[in-house]
Protein backbone atom coordinates (compact mmCIF):
# COMPACT_ATOMS: atom_id res chain seq x y z
CA UNK A 1 0.00 0.00 0.00
CA UNK A 2 1.30 3.56 -0.82
CA UNK A 3 2.09 6.02 1.99
CA UNK A 4 0.15 8.32 0.11
CA UNK A 5 -2.71 6.11 -0.80
CA UNK A 6 -6.68 7.51 0.29
CA UNK A 7 -8.31 4.18 1.84
CA UNK A 8 -12.00 3.89 0.86
CA UNK A 9 -14.48 1.43 0.96
CA UNK A 10 -15.42 -0.31 -2.40
CA UNK A 11 -17.31 1.99 -4.83
CA UNK A 12 -20.75 0.86 -5.44
CA UNK A 13 -23.78 2.19 -7.87
CA UNK A 14 -27.02 1.75 -5.62
CA UNK A 15 -30.62 2.90 -5.88
CA UNK A 16 -31.84 5.38 -3.54
CA UNK A 17 -35.48 6.06 -4.96
CA UNK A 18 -36.94 4.95 -1.79
CA UNK A 19 -33.91 7.41 0.08
CA UNK A 20 -35.30 10.61 -1.69
CA UNK A 21 -38.88 9.53 -1.01
CA UNK A 22 -38.14 8.99 2.87
CA UNK A 23 -36.45 12.89 2.44
CA UNK A 24 -39.82 14.21 0.42
CA UNK A 25 -41.84 12.47 4.05
CA UNK A 26 -39.97 13.93 6.44
CA UNK A 27 -39.64 17.63 4.65
CA UNK A 28 -43.86 17.01 4.08
CA UNK A 29 -44.03 15.82 7.63
CA UNK A 30 -42.15 18.76 9.02
CA UNK A 31 -44.16 21.11 7.14
CA UNK A 32 -47.56 19.91 8.28
CA UNK A 33 -45.99 19.37 12.24
CA UNK A 34 -45.45 23.23 11.92
CA UNK A 35 -48.70 24.43 10.53
CA UNK A 36 -50.60 22.37 12.96
CA UNK A 37 -48.35 23.29 16.08
CA UNK A 38 -49.00 26.86 15.06
CA UNK A 39 -52.99 26.18 15.22
CA UNK A 40 -52.87 24.88 18.25
CA UNK A 41 -50.95 27.75 19.89
CA UNK A 42 -53.84 30.14 18.75
CA UNK A 43 -56.61 28.16 19.95
CA UNK A 44 -54.98 27.39 23.64
CA UNK A 45 -55.19 31.14 24.14
CA UNK A 46 -57.85 33.35 25.26
CA UNK A 47 -59.92 35.28 22.67
CA UNK A 48 -59.92 39.06 23.95
CA UNK A 49 -62.57 41.55 22.85
CA UNK A 50 -61.00 43.96 19.97
CA UNK A 51 -62.69 47.06 17.97
CA UNK A 52 -62.97 45.44 14.58
CA UNK A 53 -59.94 46.59 12.63
CA UNK A 54 -59.69 49.57 9.95
CA UNK A 55 -60.49 47.80 6.02
CA UNK A 56 -56.95 48.22 4.56
CA UNK A 57 -56.20 50.44 1.66
CA UNK A 58 -56.90 48.81 -1.93
CA UNK A 59 -54.03 47.16 -3.80
CA UNK A 60 -52.71 49.19 -6.36
CA UNK A 61 -54.12 47.58 -9.75
CA UNK A 62 -51.27 45.74 -12.09
CA UNK A 63 -51.25 48.03 -15.66
CA UNK A 64 -51.79 45.84 -18.48
CA UNK A 65 -48.26 45.61 -19.28
CA UNK A 66 -47.15 43.96 -16.24
CA UNK A 67 -49.99 40.98 -17.06
CA UNK A 68 -48.89 40.74 -20.64
CA UNK A 69 -44.73 41.08 -20.55
CA UNK A 70 -43.26 37.66 -22.31
CA UNK A 71 -40.36 36.80 -20.01
CA UNK A 72 -36.81 37.77 -21.47
CA UNK A 73 -34.80 34.56 -23.18
CA UNK A 74 -32.44 33.33 -20.45
CA UNK A 75 -30.19 32.86 -23.24
CA UNK A 76 -30.13 36.69 -24.17
CA UNK A 77 -28.86 37.18 -20.16
CA UNK A 78 -24.44 36.65 -19.66
CA UNK A 79 -25.90 36.47 -16.09
CA UNK A 80 -27.82 33.32 -16.50
CA UNK A 81 -26.52 31.46 -19.42
CA UNK A 82 -22.67 31.02 -18.51
CA UNK A 83 -20.26 28.87 -19.75
CA UNK A 84 -21.97 25.83 -17.58
CA UNK A 85 -25.12 26.57 -18.97
CA UNK A 86 -23.81 25.86 -22.43
CA UNK A 87 -21.74 23.11 -21.50
CA UNK A 88 -24.54 21.14 -19.93
CA UNK A 89 -26.65 21.60 -22.83
CA UNK A 90 -24.29 20.75 -25.58
CA UNK A 91 -23.12 17.25 -23.29
CA UNK A 92 -26.37 16.40 -21.50
CA UNK A 93 -28.06 14.49 -24.55
CA UNK A 94 -24.79 12.06 -24.89
CA UNK A 95 -24.83 11.55 -21.19
CA UNK A 96 -27.17 7.84 -19.99
CA UNK A 97 -28.41 6.46 -16.63
CA UNK A 98 -27.32 3.28 -16.76
CA UNK A 99 -29.59 0.76 -14.97
CA UNK A 100 -28.41 -2.96 -14.11
CA UNK A 101 -29.78 -6.42 -13.05
CA UNK A 102 -27.54 -8.15 -10.83
CA UNK A 103 -27.98 -12.03 -9.98
CA UNK A 104 -27.99 -12.52 -6.56
CA UNK A 105 -27.31 -15.92 -4.58
CA UNK A 106 -30.57 -15.67 -1.80
CA UNK A 107 -32.03 -19.41 -0.58
CA UNK A 108 -34.71 -16.98 0.76
CA UNK A 109 -35.35 -15.46 -2.26
CA UNK A 110 -35.68 -18.78 -3.91
CA UNK A 111 -37.86 -20.65 -0.90
CA UNK A 112 -40.13 -17.80 -1.37
CA UNK A 113 -40.64 -17.66 -4.97
CA UNK A 114 -39.13 -14.50 -5.39
CA UNK A 115 -36.48 -13.52 -8.44
CA UNK A 116 -32.92 -13.42 -7.26
CA UNK A 117 -32.36 -10.51 -8.90
CA UNK A 118 -30.76 -6.80 -7.40
CA UNK A 119 -30.48 -4.05 -8.97
CA UNK A 120 -28.10 -0.92 -9.12
CA UNK A 121 -27.64 2.43 -11.03
CA UNK A 122 -24.93 4.10 -12.40
CA UNK A 123 -23.85 6.40 -15.62
CA UNK A 124 -22.57 6.64 -18.79
CA UNK A 125 -21.39 8.86 -21.81
CA UNK A 126 -21.66 7.99 -25.40
CA UNK A 127 -18.38 8.19 -27.37
CA UNK A 128 -19.01 6.83 -30.66
CA UNK A 129 -22.33 8.14 -32.67
CA UNK A 130 -23.08 4.03 -33.14
CA UNK A 131 -24.04 3.50 -29.42
CA UNK A 132 -20.36 3.29 -27.65
CA UNK A 133 -21.02 4.27 -24.19
CA UNK A 134 -17.88 4.85 -21.14
CA UNK A 135 -18.82 3.45 -17.87
CA UNK A 136 -17.31 2.38 -14.71
CA UNK A 137 -16.25 -1.28 -14.72
CA UNK A 138 -18.42 -1.90 -11.31
CA UNK A 139 -21.36 -0.11 -12.58
CA UNK A 140 -21.79 -2.97 -14.67
CA UNK A 141 -19.56 -5.53 -13.51
CA UNK A 142 -21.76 -8.94 -13.50
CA UNK A 143 -25.01 -7.65 -14.35
CA UNK A 144 -27.56 -9.52 -16.19
CA UNK A 145 -29.44 -7.45 -17.70
CA UNK A 146 -28.36 -3.25 -18.31
CA UNK A 147 -30.45 -0.62 -19.71
CA UNK A 148 -29.31 3.05 -20.51
CA UNK A 149 -31.69 5.41 -20.74
CA UNK A 150 -31.01 9.39 -22.45
CA UNK A 151 -32.58 12.37 -20.69
CA UNK A 152 -35.42 12.53 -22.94
CA UNK A 153 -36.73 9.29 -21.66
CA UNK A 154 -35.72 6.96 -24.31
CA UNK A 155 -34.36 3.70 -23.33
CA UNK A 156 -32.01 0.99 -24.84
CA UNK A 157 -30.59 -2.04 -23.97
CA UNK A 158 -27.26 -2.58 -23.92
CA UNK A 159 -23.76 -5.29 -23.70
CA UNK A 160 -20.29 -5.35 -22.36
CA UNK A 161 -18.37 -4.91 -25.47
CA UNK A 162 -15.19 -4.86 -23.17
CA UNK A 163 -14.04 -4.45 -19.34
CA UNK A 164 -11.23 -4.51 -17.21
CA UNK A 165 -11.76 -4.51 -13.38
CA UNK A 166 -8.24 -3.22 -12.73
CA UNK A 167 -8.82 0.26 -14.53
CA UNK A 168 -12.62 0.10 -13.35
CA UNK A 169 -13.59 0.83 -17.32
CA UNK A 170 -16.20 -0.55 -19.35
CA UNK A 171 -17.31 -0.17 -23.01
CA UNK A 172 -20.88 -0.95 -23.94
CA UNK A 173 -22.98 -1.27 -26.97
CA UNK A 174 -26.33 -0.06 -27.22
CA UNK A 175 -28.42 -2.24 -29.54
CA UNK A 176 -30.01 -1.06 -32.56
CA UNK A 177 -28.84 2.84 -32.45
CA UNK A 178 -27.16 5.11 -35.23
CA UNK A 179 -26.78 9.11 -35.44
CA UNK A 180 -26.32 9.71 -31.11
CA UNK A 181 -24.38 12.76 -29.98
CA UNK A 182 -21.10 12.14 -28.78
CA UNK A 183 -19.53 13.68 -26.10
CA UNK A 184 -16.39 15.96 -27.36
CA UNK A 185 -13.06 15.02 -25.96
CA UNK A 186 -10.59 17.04 -24.03
CA UNK A 187 -7.60 16.69 -22.31
CA UNK A 188 -6.23 15.30 -19.04
CA UNK A 189 -2.99 15.81 -18.82
CA UNK A 190 -2.65 19.44 -18.80
CA UNK A 191 -5.60 20.45 -16.57
CA UNK A 192 -5.04 22.64 -14.01
CA UNK A 193 -5.16 23.06 -9.62
CA UNK A 194 -8.91 25.22 -9.64
CA UNK A 195 -9.59 24.78 -13.02
CA UNK A 196 -13.52 24.60 -13.04
CA UNK A 197 -15.20 21.27 -13.54
CA UNK A 198 -18.51 19.87 -14.44
CA UNK A 199 -19.79 16.77 -13.35
CA UNK A 200 -23.03 15.39 -14.59
CA UNK A 201 -24.75 11.83 -13.83
CA UNK A 202 -27.58 9.69 -12.00
CA UNK A 203 -26.84 10.39 -8.27
CA UNK A 204 -29.26 8.37 -6.29
CA UNK A 205 -31.32 7.44 -9.35
CA UNK A 206 -32.77 10.54 -9.57
CA UNK A 207 -31.87 11.29 -13.04
CA UNK A 208 -29.48 13.85 -14.84
CA UNK A 209 -28.04 15.92 -12.24
CA UNK A 210 -25.25 18.55 -12.57
CA UNK A 211 -22.83 19.75 -9.90
CA UNK A 212 -19.45 21.89 -10.65
CA UNK A 213 -16.33 22.17 -8.73
CA UNK A 214 -12.70 22.61 -9.62
CA UNK A 215 -9.39 20.50 -10.47
CA UNK A 216 -8.42 19.93 -6.42
CA UNK A 217 -5.30 17.32 -7.20
CA UNK A 218 -4.39 15.51 -10.32
CA UNK A 219 -2.38 11.73 -9.80
CA UNK A 220 -4.33 10.70 -6.73
CA UNK A 221 -4.15 7.20 -5.79
CA UNK A 222 -7.02 5.93 -5.10
CA UNK A 223 -7.03 2.53 -2.63
CA UNK A 224 -10.60 0.56 -2.45
CA UNK A 225 -11.66 -2.64 -0.28
CA UNK A 226 -10.35 -4.81 -3.33
CA UNK A 227 -7.20 -3.01 -5.24
CA UNK A 228 -4.97 0.27 -5.54
CA UNK A 229 -6.32 2.62 -8.81
CA UNK A 230 -3.43 5.29 -9.54
CA UNK A 231 -3.30 8.75 -11.36
CA UNK A 232 -6.71 9.50 -10.21
CA UNK A 233 -8.14 13.38 -10.86
CA UNK A 234 -9.28 14.61 -8.01
CA UNK A 235 -12.46 17.23 -7.92
CA UNK A 236 -15.01 18.96 -5.14
CA UNK A 237 -17.64 18.98 -7.72
CA UNK A 238 -20.06 16.53 -5.87
CA UNK A 239 -20.13 13.02 -6.65
CA UNK A 240 -22.82 11.07 -5.13
CA UNK A 241 -23.61 6.91 -5.61
CA UNK A 242 -24.74 6.77 -8.97
CA UNK A 243 -22.83 9.18 -10.58
CA UNK A 244 -20.15 6.61 -10.91
CA UNK A 245 -19.03 6.17 -14.93
CA UNK A 246 -20.61 9.66 -15.97
CA UNK A 247 -18.67 12.60 -17.45
CA UNK A 248 -16.58 14.71 -15.29
CA UNK A 249 -16.09 18.02 -18.39
CA UNK A 250 -14.10 21.21 -18.61
CA UNK A 251 -15.76 24.68 -18.85
CA UNK A 252 -16.23 24.15 -22.73
CA UNK A 253 -18.07 20.84 -22.38
CA UNK A 254 -15.65 18.59 -23.24
CA UNK A 255 -14.41 15.29 -21.54
CA UNK A 256 -11.66 15.62 -19.35
CA UNK A 257 -12.43 12.73 -16.84
CA UNK A 258 -14.87 9.58 -15.94
CA UNK A 259 -16.18 10.17 -12.62
CA UNK A 260 -15.38 7.57 -10.27
CA UNK A 261 -15.29 7.40 -6.55
CA UNK A 262 -15.77 9.67 -3.22
CA UNK A 263 -14.16 9.61 -0.29
CA UNK A 264 -17.20 8.86 2.31
CA UNK A 265 -16.13 10.23 5.70
CA UNK A 266 -15.41 13.65 4.06
CA UNK A 267 -16.89 16.42 1.53
CA UNK A 268 -15.80 17.66 -1.31
CA UNK A 269 -13.77 14.80 -2.51
CA UNK A 270 -14.63 13.22 -5.55
CA UNK A 271 -12.40 10.78 -7.86
CA UNK A 272 -12.03 10.22 -11.93
CA UNK A 273 -10.14 8.49 -14.20
CA UNK A 274 -8.30 11.09 -16.54
CA UNK A 275 -9.45 11.01 -20.00
CA UNK A 276 -6.59 10.45 -21.49
CA UNK A 277 -6.20 7.39 -20.07
CA UNK A 278 -9.87 6.38 -20.21
CA UNK A 279 -10.82 7.12 -24.06
CA UNK A 280 -6.92 5.07 -24.64
CA UNK A 281 -8.28 2.06 -23.05
CA UNK A 282 -12.09 2.31 -23.96
CA UNK A 283 -10.52 1.95 -28.04
CA UNK A 284 -8.61 -0.62 -26.85
CA UNK A 285 -11.74 -2.42 -25.41
CA UNK A 286 -13.77 -1.75 -28.40
CA UNK A 287 -11.57 -2.95 -30.75
CA UNK A 288 -9.49 -6.00 -29.04
CA UNK A 289 -11.77 -6.62 -26.16
CA UNK A 290 -8.80 -6.31 -23.90
CA UNK A 291 -6.84 -3.68 -22.56
CA UNK A 292 -3.11 -3.52 -25.19
CA UNK A 293 -0.31 -1.90 -22.58
CA UNK A 294 3.02 -1.77 -22.90
CA UNK A 295 4.98 -4.80 -21.06
CA UNK A 296 8.69 -3.95 -19.93
CA UNK A 297 9.58 -7.48 -20.04
CA UNK A 298 9.23 -8.16 -16.37
CA UNK A 299 7.78 -9.45 -13.16
CA UNK A 300 7.33 -6.11 -10.40
CA UNK A 301 6.72 -6.35 -6.85
CA UNK A 302 6.26 -3.42 -3.90
CA UNK A 303 8.78 -2.75 -2.12
CA UNK A 304 9.16 -0.05 0.65
CA UNK A 305 12.05 1.98 1.19
CA UNK A 306 12.60 2.51 5.07
CA UNK A 307 15.74 4.68 5.19
CA UNK A 308 18.31 5.58 1.95
CA UNK A 309 20.56 3.23 0.98
CA UNK A 310 23.85 3.99 -0.04
CA UNK A 311 24.73 5.91 -2.95
CA UNK A 312 21.28 5.71 -3.97
CA UNK A 313 21.60 9.40 -5.70
CA UNK A 314 17.79 10.79 -5.82
CA UNK A 315 15.97 8.15 -4.16
CA UNK A 316 13.81 8.75 -1.50
CA UNK A 317 13.29 7.09 1.91
CA UNK A 318 9.52 6.64 3.70
CA UNK A 319 7.71 5.76 0.06
CA UNK A 320 7.15 2.15 -1.99
CA UNK A 321 8.46 1.93 -5.26
CA UNK A 322 8.77 -1.20 -7.64
CA UNK A 323 11.05 -3.68 -7.66
CA UNK A 324 12.11 -6.40 -10.76
CA UNK A 325 11.60 -10.20 -9.53
CA UNK A 326 12.12 -11.86 -12.94
CA UNK A 327 13.52 -11.03 -16.19
CA UNK A 328 11.85 -13.06 -19.33
CA UNK A 329 14.25 -14.41 -21.93
CA UNK A 330 11.98 -12.38 -24.58
CA UNK A 331 12.33 -8.63 -25.50
CA UNK A 332 14.08 -5.91 -25.02
CA UNK A 333 14.27 -6.22 -21.21
CA UNK A 334 16.24 -9.57 -21.12
CA UNK A 335 20.02 -9.63 -21.27
CA UNK A 336 21.44 -5.91 -19.94
CA UNK A 337 18.44 -3.81 -19.85
CA UNK A 338 16.54 -5.03 -16.72
CA UNK A 339 17.70 -7.03 -13.70
CA UNK A 340 16.51 -9.00 -11.07
CA UNK A 341 16.61 -6.72 -8.01
CA UNK A 342 16.44 -3.54 -9.90
CA UNK A 343 14.34 -0.94 -8.19
CA UNK A 344 11.94 1.26 -10.76
CA UNK A 345 11.87 4.48 -9.07
CA UNK A 346 10.84 6.99 -12.01
CA UNK A 347 9.46 6.65 -15.49
CA UNK A 348 9.40 9.63 -17.98
CA UNK A 349 9.88 11.46 -15.28
CA UNK A 350 7.70 11.02 -12.90
CA UNK A 351 8.16 9.26 -9.74
CA UNK A 352 6.73 5.71 -9.47
CA UNK A 353 4.98 4.43 -6.30
CA UNK A 354 4.20 0.67 -6.69
CA UNK A 355 3.71 -1.70 -9.31
CA UNK A 356 0.34 -0.45 -9.84
CA UNK A 357 1.52 3.28 -10.43
CA UNK A 358 4.04 1.99 -13.30
CA UNK A 359 1.02 -0.23 -14.68
CA UNK A 360 -1.44 3.02 -14.77
CA UNK A 361 1.07 5.11 -16.43
CA UNK A 362 1.95 2.32 -19.57
CA UNK A 363 -1.83 1.87 -19.65
CA UNK A 364 -2.12 5.22 -21.52
CA UNK A 365 0.94 4.15 -23.89
CA UNK A 366 0.42 1.91 -27.48
CA UNK A 367 3.15 -1.21 -27.29
CA UNK A 368 6.45 -0.12 -29.04
CA UNK A 369 6.66 3.48 -27.47
CA UNK A 370 9.64 3.74 -26.05
CA UNK A 371 9.60 4.85 -21.95
CA UNK A 372 12.59 6.45 -19.89
CA UNK A 373 13.27 4.58 -16.82
CA UNK A 374 15.50 5.63 -13.65
CA UNK A 375 16.34 2.52 -11.84
CA UNK A 376 18.50 1.58 -8.51
CA UNK A 377 20.41 -0.96 -8.87
CA UNK A 378 21.89 -3.20 -6.35
CA UNK A 379 26.10 -2.88 -6.02
CA UNK A 380 27.16 -4.95 -3.28
CA UNK A 381 25.90 -2.81 -0.23
CA UNK A 382 25.83 0.16 -2.25
CA UNK A 383 22.57 0.97 -4.97
CA UNK A 384 23.75 2.57 -8.48
CA UNK A 385 21.63 4.93 -10.14
CA UNK A 386 21.05 4.05 -14.00
CA UNK A 387 18.76 5.38 -16.71
CA UNK A 388 17.42 3.27 -19.26
CA UNK A 389 15.54 3.37 -22.60
CA UNK A 390 13.59 0.86 -23.24
CA UNK A 391 11.51 0.38 -26.31
CA UNK A 392 8.25 -1.18 -25.17
CA UNK A 393 6.44 -4.48 -26.49
CA UNK A 394 3.14 -5.71 -26.35
CA UNK A 395 3.04 -9.16 -24.43
CA UNK A 396 3.63 -12.65 -26.52
CA UNK A 397 1.70 -15.68 -26.36
CA UNK A 398 5.06 -17.45 -25.56
CA UNK A 399 5.33 -15.76 -22.64
CA UNK A 400 1.65 -17.05 -21.67
CA UNK A 401 3.13 -20.76 -22.59
CA UNK A 402 5.94 -20.29 -20.69
CA UNK A 403 3.88 -19.85 -17.86
CA UNK A 404 1.87 -22.64 -18.03
CA UNK A 405 4.57 -24.93 -18.75
CA UNK A 406 7.31 -23.67 -16.87
CA UNK A 407 6.19 -22.42 -13.94
CA UNK A 408 2.75 -23.45 -13.13
CA UNK A 409 4.13 -27.03 -14.82
CA UNK A 410 0.89 -28.21 -16.10
CA UNK A 411 -0.59 -28.85 -19.95
CA UNK A 412 -4.04 -28.18 -20.56
CA UNK A 413 -6.63 -30.37 -22.55
CA UNK A 414 -7.81 -27.76 -25.34
CA UNK A 415 -10.64 -30.52 -27.00
CA UNK A 416 -12.47 -30.25 -23.84
CA UNK A 417 -14.90 -26.73 -24.05
CA UNK A 418 -17.79 -27.91 -21.68
CA UNK A 419 -17.41 -24.19 -19.85
CA UNK A 420 -16.64 -26.17 -16.43
CA UNK A 421 -12.74 -24.78 -16.55
CA UNK A 422 -10.03 -25.23 -18.16
CA UNK A 423 -9.41 -28.96 -17.50
CA UNK A 424 -5.61 -29.81 -17.08
CA UNK A 425 -4.33 -32.97 -18.91
CA UNK A 426 -1.05 -33.17 -17.75
CA UNK A 427 0.74 -31.89 -14.31
CA UNK A 428 4.62 -31.68 -15.36
CA UNK A 429 6.79 -32.25 -12.14
CA UNK A 430 8.84 -29.66 -10.29
CA UNK A 431 5.71 -27.05 -11.03
CA UNK A 432 3.30 -24.90 -8.80
CA UNK A 433 0.65 -27.08 -9.53
CA UNK A 434 2.60 -30.87 -8.57
CA UNK A 435 3.81 -28.77 -5.41
CA UNK A 436 0.26 -28.65 -4.21
CA UNK A 437 -1.20 -31.93 -5.11
CA UNK A 438 -2.25 -30.99 -8.38
CA UNK A 439 -3.48 -34.20 -10.83
CA UNK A 440 -4.65 -34.54 -14.86
CA UNK A 441 -8.29 -34.20 -15.00
CA UNK A 442 -8.61 -31.03 -12.25
CA UNK A 443 -10.20 -27.94 -13.03
CA UNK A 444 -8.92 -24.31 -13.19
CA UNK A 445 -12.16 -22.25 -12.58
CA UNK A 446 -11.12 -19.03 -11.71
CA UNK A 447 -8.49 -17.05 -11.57
CA UNK A 448 -7.92 -13.58 -9.43
CA UNK A 449 -12.41 -14.05 -9.07
CA UNK A 450 -12.05 -14.06 -12.75
CA UNK A 451 -14.75 -17.32 -14.06
CA UNK A 452 -12.32 -19.22 -15.60
CA UNK A 453 -14.64 -21.59 -18.19
CA UNK A 454 -11.92 -22.88 -20.56
CA UNK A 455 -8.48 -23.20 -21.88
CA UNK A 456 -8.75 -19.67 -23.84
CA UNK A 457 -10.27 -18.12 -20.84
CA UNK A 458 -7.29 -18.98 -18.61
CA UNK A 459 -4.79 -18.37 -21.50
CA UNK A 460 -6.37 -14.66 -21.39
CA UNK A 461 -6.48 -14.58 -17.50
CA UNK A 462 -2.79 -15.02 -17.34
CA UNK A 463 -1.85 -12.74 -19.91
CA UNK A 464 -3.47 -10.19 -18.84
CA UNK A 465 -1.60 -10.89 -15.27
CA UNK A 466 1.57 -11.33 -16.86
CA UNK A 467 0.74 -7.55 -18.66
CA UNK A 468 0.54 -6.32 -15.30
CA UNK A 469 3.65 -7.10 -14.67
CA UNK A 470 2.72 -9.68 -11.90
CA UNK A 471 4.35 -13.14 -10.84
CA UNK A 472 1.62 -14.47 -8.77
CA UNK A 473 -2.47 -14.91 -8.64
CA UNK A 474 -5.07 -16.66 -6.75
CA UNK A 475 -6.09 -19.88 -8.27
CA UNK A 476 -9.29 -21.79 -8.32
CA UNK A 477 -9.59 -25.16 -8.62
CA UNK A 478 -11.61 -28.27 -8.34
CA UNK A 479 -11.86 -31.84 -8.18
CA UNK A 480 -14.82 -33.75 -8.53
CA UNK A 481 -17.03 -31.25 -5.49
CA UNK A 482 -14.01 -30.36 -3.79
CA UNK A 483 -12.79 -26.27 -4.13
CA UNK A 484 -9.38 -24.99 -3.14
CA UNK A 485 -8.16 -21.69 -3.25
CA UNK A 486 -3.99 -20.81 -2.95
CA UNK A 487 -1.92 -18.33 -4.23
CA UNK A 488 0.45 -19.82 -6.97
CA UNK A 489 3.22 -18.48 -9.16
CA UNK A 490 1.90 -17.71 -12.35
Amino acid sequence: MSPSSTRLPTPRSTGHLGSSRLWLGIAVGLAAGTLGAAVASRSHHPVADLPPAEAPDPAPALSSASTTATPEDPRKDPARYTPVVEAVERVAPAVVSITTEIPVNDPFARLWGAPAVGSAEGSGVVIESDGLVLTNAHVVEGASRITATFADGTSHEADVLGITAELDLAVLKLRDVQGLPVVPLGHSADLMLGEPVIAIGNPFGLGLTVTTGVISATRRPLETDERVYQDFLQTDASINPGNSGGPLLDVHGRLVGINTAIRPDAEGIGFAIPVDRAIKIAHDLSKYGQVRSPWLGVDLDDVYIRERPKGSGTWPAGQTAARVVHVYDVGDAAGSSLRVGDVVVEIDGRPVQSRGDLNAYLAALTPGDPVELVIQRPAGDRYRELTLTLATQGLSDRVVEQSLGRVLGIRLDDTTDDGAGARIAQVLPGGAIAGIGGRAGDRIVAVNGRPIRSAADLRAAIAAIKSAHRGDALVTLRRGNAIGRMTLPI
